[in-house]
């Protein structure tokens, strides 16, 4: 197949990445062919441009034969452009993010040393601060996992009450998803009830019940803890975790 893409229309060459996307080369010949043609766009100034051009090689590095050196070359230079994205105006990046979030759901190595271009920052509109909490769950693991909570305990403190709840919810699905890092989880949820701050208490515990029940016979020592906090809970899922399973 030979293709052609032109420099002077953006439009034109989204065009022609996005029939790519669509087209299944007929061995890894041809798809390396086309991945050589198709890689330059990677550094285009256009953030379409940029994405359909990912689309096509996320695309093609399913196709060919895994672990190979040039699909892992390939893989390498998937993190930059994705990256520099994110650099962008808040529209853009929520774009960005949108499509990484995909992307780390299909190959999480692309962007597995890049937890902290992801880590949220005070000026970030809400929209781009939910989705950046959604990528850092998906690339937590045990290497990186006490970075990641520390940055869920800092949000935790924001003024934003949403988002607080989200980012507490945030450490269950950690502890949940990284067993290593439960004991750690559970730690960092035990410092944000001693805040006594009635809505981070409440999603606290709420969270907990979910660990307890992922874990069950390994936490019960911190019973106590939560019961002394029982006054508190003014919400019915916040009260129901207190009675529910072991309690």
């Amino acid at each position: 197949m030979f293709i052609i893409i032109r420099a002077e229309s953006k439009w034109g060459q989204i065009f022609i990445l996005d029939s790519l996307a669509q087209y299944t080369p007929k061995d890894d010949r041809e798809a390396q062919s086309i991945c050589e043609r198709v890689t330059p766009r990677l550094s285009h100034a256009n953030a379409a441009v940029v994405l359909s051009a990912v689309k096509v090689l996320m695309k093609y590095i399913e196709i060919m034969t895994p672990s190979t050196p040039y699909v892992q070359n390939l893989v390498k230079k998937l993190s930059p452009p994705l990256v520099t994205l994110l650099s962008s105006e808040p529209e853009v990046q929520y774009v960005a993010l949108r499509n990484i979030n995909l992307i780390v759901q299909k190959r999480v190595d692309i962007l597995k040393n890049e937890m902290k271009v992801f880590f949220v920052k005070y000026n970030d509109p809400i929209y781009v601060k939910l989705e950046k909490l959604d990528i850092m769950i998906r690339l937590a693991n045990q290497q990186n996992i006490a970075q990641v909570l520390a940055e869920l305990k800092e949000y935790a403190t924001e003024v934003d009450v949403d988002f607080v709840r989200k980012s507490v919810r945030a450490i269950g699905r950690c502890a949940i998803k990284v067993e290593q890092s439960a004991e750690r989880c559970v730690s960092t949820l035990l410092d944000l009830i001693q805040t006594k701050v009635n809505y981070v208490v409440q999603e606290a515990i709420v969270v907990i019940k979910d660990i307890f029940r992922k874990y069950p016979n390994k936490y019960e020592s911190i019973i106590s803890t939560l019961c002394e906090n029982l006054d508190s809970l003014d919400e019915p899922e916040a009260r129901a975790s207190m009675i529910l399973d072991h309690w």
